[in-house]
């Protein structure tokens, strides 16, 4: 029965004090849905996403080679171990009508991968019937309208019906085609066409699915590691096909050519007959005329049919001779020919499928700094009101253990009472967290990708650790106290604490201002440094909370500070000209000045090369080679530490990340791996500053001197006035069609997809902004209502001694303004060093984040945070207005 009644006891304790309980909850339960939801939200994403890919059937790899895919091409992919082959053709198309570029890909109903969903309408079923991208309805483009195809030379037809618009799981994003070698240089759509249409007989592309990475996820170390051993086996059954194929196409060459030449031979023999008999008819015609009287209109008949006879020889004989020239130019052409080269892409390779990638990482990166920090003061919170809340009822328990109640009876109350809290808090914390926050975070990105949603599941190892942290925080702090309590006598239990001595602080030793203070803020201060435990406790917990909103707002300046920090600051040109092999310079200069938006241009050498080291990932950075070296700081400034300086002329210049990845000081010597992985190395002379993407700079002379070889150029680095996207792309159209140039990148659309890029993670932040806010509110609540708690018998006293309820709610309010401004101003010093913080674990391989917090952010962390605090003081103020002045002061007796 006694038991009975003090459960009961127990359950009331949290019916009567249920603003500290529900307070209580609140904290455990925002710091495990943040903690858990955002730990989640990185894996539940990618596991969306390759689920979706895994459904659809998306192949892992894709062979493409620049000689074109036989049978035997086939043959090879079959043998590969685990690997399941299907082809397919695939080209660009050019409508310059529409100044459009689109993607044509060959359509099997027997083929497996790459599963279209219909959007719109059905899938071909005749030879006749196209299907376009869903991106294509923006462009206007309707069912069954015509789509004419004016390519003679790879389809049978030219004229199509229009019976669907799908989507691909070749392209995950909503708005990125990739580049283009034609037209404008940028992909407008896609469109799959009965394979039976495609007139050349070697494929364009072999796609490959394994069985042993099935149901791996794709985002994982798993999959990548199985991917790397697939295509090391697959790099080895090919190794030998380049020089096959190469051997393979002059052959079919050959087989062609040869009964080509052997014909025109023949035909110049028989024009050398024909000739030698000609102008042995021509002899005899003249020996003729001469024993014949002049005028004889018969020889004059024969004059001139011989001469139009030997018109039509010479005619013949230079068609032939034409004819030779040009099959003796295919001939040195072919003889000539580079061995083909064999490219094989990952699924990361397909256009936007990195990117999302890289938006979980991000979230990734961000979820184990952010709400790590966020947890810790929730927990610090959850235990500072905890311990507070035992040392209230040192009475109740000094009672209990004078009746004769054993030590472990006493904590069951509070045992209750914390694991009820960190219970509920817990649980729909890891309910709510991992259910809204990764959806949330979808659906605020949902526009940029072909998704159907989200999958959410629970993480295990998060939710254990929350659990962990809060019922320590709870149940912990509630048993050290009692630890410490249930020591004592029921005597000492019984009479209150002593209070701490009063001291005089620091501000009364400066007399001219202490001097001119009221008696009532004189007691606040004392009461601030009397009980310094307490004011610690709110400045931490204020300060916690201040620095978390100012980190949320942070971030977003600074994520979204990338693209202006790169583009301008450093990278001064706004075009990027990349040629073929052996351009005309001339013409394509000429072009440049056709042109009255373009006002300058470089040409440098742009090459794709390699770092590696052992215990640390292969590196791939763009090596540049201005010809100029001089103008060079026109297009590009070269910064270390805000600091301009010129491109050295002896030594190699190396962006900051590569130099931290792979440890690197001024002065050290660097193995660089090129296109052919021939090595060479270089000295670092300098290391520049850099936000996106990774370089390595070398002058022309030292370039030379490093490689042994001549310096190439390769491109072109454009300066120009702003141009549109129309006279973007008419340029790049114009380029391209002079058959020089490969491809023109235009820094503005670099721009706008790192844009696109970081405003994924502009809703992530406002989530953090609100928690944080939200966190700021009930710890601000509950360290007021603590305090006030603690003060009972103080409030009471001063309001018999004469105080009005404004007054005693000042009494409160001054501590309160100097706990929430010291806590302002050290949450935005921590706010700098945690946004620094996660921006490091932030930054990737090919992205510095740089620290930008703009004053917006401090505004909103102190406005906020000074709103809440006056909330709160109007709630305490019409809580002390209610104060039964005689319980307590009644409460010790």
């Amino acid at each position: 029965m006694k038991n009975k009644t003090y459960l009961k006891a127990s359950l009331r304790e949290i019916f009567y004090s249920k603003g500290r309980f529900i307070a209580i909850v609140l904290i455990i339960l925002l710091g495990t849905l943040l903690y858990v939801g955002i730990k989640a939200t990185g894996p539940i994403l990618n596991h969306s996403a390759s689920r979706y890919v895994d459904k659809q059937e998306l192949s892992n790899l894709q062979i493409i080679s620049t000689g074109g895919l036989t049978a035997e091409d086939e043959v090879a992919a079959a043998k590969i171990p685990d690997a399941q082959v299907e082809s397919g053709y695939q080209f660009f198309y050019a409508d310059d009508e529409k100044n459009q570029v689109i993607k044509l890909y060959s359509y099997a109903e027997k083929n497996q991968q790459n599963q279209l969903i219909v959007k719109k309408g059905r899938l071909p079923k005749k030879e006749n019937e196209i299907v376009l991208d869903e991106k294509a309805l923006s462009e206007g483009y309707r069912l069954n309208q015509t789509f004419k195809i004016k390519q003679p030379d790879q389809l049978e037809r030219q004229n199509f019906k229009i019976v669907g618009f799908v989507q691909s799981p070749l392209y995950i994003n909503t708005e990125e085609r990739g580049l283009s070698t034609i037209g404008n240089g940028s992909v407008d759509f896609f469109a799959y066409l009965p394979e039976s249409n495609f007139s050349n007989e070697v494929k364009s592309v072999i796609y490959v699915r394994f069985a042993n990475v099935k149901n791996k996820e794709t985002y994982g170390k798993a999959y990548e590691t199985a991917m790397d051993k697939n295509i090391e086996q697959t790099e080895k059954l090919f190794a030998d096909r380049p020089k096959e194929r190469l051997a393979e196409i002059k052959a079919d060459a050959e087989k062609e050519l040869l009964p080509k030449k052997a014909e025109v031979t023949d035909d110049l023999a028989k024009l050398t007959a024909a000739q030698k008999e000609l102008d042995q008819a021509n002899t005899q015609l003249k020996q003729q005329a001469s024993a014949v009287p002049a005028g004889n209109p018969q020889l004059t008949q024969a004059q001139a049919e011989l001469e139009a006879q030997q018109k039509e020889l010479t005619s013949n004989r230079e068609q032939l001779l034409a004819a030779q020239e040009k099959l003796n130019a295919s001939e040195k052409e072919f003889s000539e020919l580079k061995t083909p080269s064999y490219s094989y892409n990952q699924r990361a390779d397909n256009s936007g499928f990195q990117e999302y990638g890289d938006l979980s990482e991000r979230i990734a990166a961000i979820a184990n700094v952010f709400p790590v920090f966020f947890f810790f003061i929730a927990a610090l919170i959850t235990f500072t009101t905890m311990t507070r809340m035992v040392e209230e009822n040192r009475r109740e328990i000094g009672t209990l253990k004078a009746l004769g109640y054993s030590r472990f009876e006493i904590s069951i109350k509070y045992i209750i009472y914390a694991l009820s809290a960190a219970t509920i808090g817990i649980v729909l914390g890891s309910l709510i967290g991992t259910h809204t926050l990764p959806r949330l975070i979808f659906e605020l990105s949902s526009d940029r990708y072909n998704l159907p949603g989200v999958e959410a599941f629970y993480l295990i190892r998060p939710i254990i650790q929350a659990a962990i942290a809060f019922l320590f925080a709870s149940l912990g702090a509630a048993l050290l106290v009692l630890l410490r309590e249930l020591h004592e006598k029921p005597a000492v239990l019984l009479q209150p604490k002593a209070p701490k001595p009063g001291k005089r602080i620091f501000l009364e030793r400066i007399t001219p201002i202490w001097s001119r203070m009221s008696f009532n803020s004189k007691v606040s201060y004392r009461n601030l440094f009397r009980y310094k435990s307490r004011m610690i406790m709110a400045v931490i917990g204020i300060a916690g909370c201040a620095a978390l909103m100012v980190a949320g707002v942070g971030l977003k300046d600074s994520i979204g500070s990338v693209g202006d920090k790169q583009f301008g600051p450093i990278i001064d040109y706004d075009a990027t000209v990349t040629l073929k092999d052996q351009p005309d310079q001339k013409k394509v200069e000429s072009l440049f000045s056709q042109n009255k938006k373009i006002t300058s241009q470089l040409a440098a050498l742009n090459q794709t090369v390699e770092l590696k080291q052992k215990g640390q990932a292969n590196q791939k950075l763009t090596m540049m080679v201005p010809e100029n070296r001089q103008k060079f700081g026109n297009y590009l400034h070269l910064k270390q530490a805000e600091k301009s300086f010129e491109l050295p002329n002896n030594g190699a210049v190396i962006t900051q990340k590569m130099a931290e990845l792979f440890d690197l000081t001024e002065g050290d010597s660097l193995t660089v791996y090129d296109e052919d992985q021939q090595t060479f190395k270089v000295k670092i002379a300098k290391i520049t500053d850099n936000y996106l993407g990774n370089f390595l700079y070398l002058s022309k002379d030292y370039y030379q001197q490093t490689r042994g070889k001549e310096f190439v150029m390769n491109s072109y680095l454009l300066k120009s006035k702003k141009m549109t996207k129309n006279e973007e792309q008419r340029l790049s159209q114009k380029l391209l069609s002079s058959n020089q140039v490969l491809n023109t990148s235009f820094m503005s659309t670099q721009i706008k997809t790192q844009e696109h890029s970081m405003e994924n993670l502009d809703g992530i932040v406002w989530i953090f902004v609100v928690l944080s806010g939200l966190l700021a509110f009930i710890v601000l609540y509950n360290l007021t209502n603590i305090n006030v708690s603690e003060r009972l018998r103080e409030l009471s006293t001063i309001k018999v001694l004469g105080f009005y309820d404004r007054e005693v709610t000042a009494y409160i309010f001054r501590e309160n303004f100097v706990f929430t401004l010291l806590g302002i101003l050290f949450g935005y010093g921590l706010g700098i060093i945690l946004t620094k913080f996660i921006l490091d674990q932030a930054s990737m391989e090919t992205i510095t984040f740089p620290l930008v917090i703009r004053p917006g952010a401090y505004l909103l962390s102190g406005g906020l945070t000074i709103l809440f605090s006056g909330i709160v003081m109007v709630a305490t103020h019409f809580r002390l207005r209610h104060i039964n002045m005689i319980d307590a002061l009644k409460s010790n007796e």
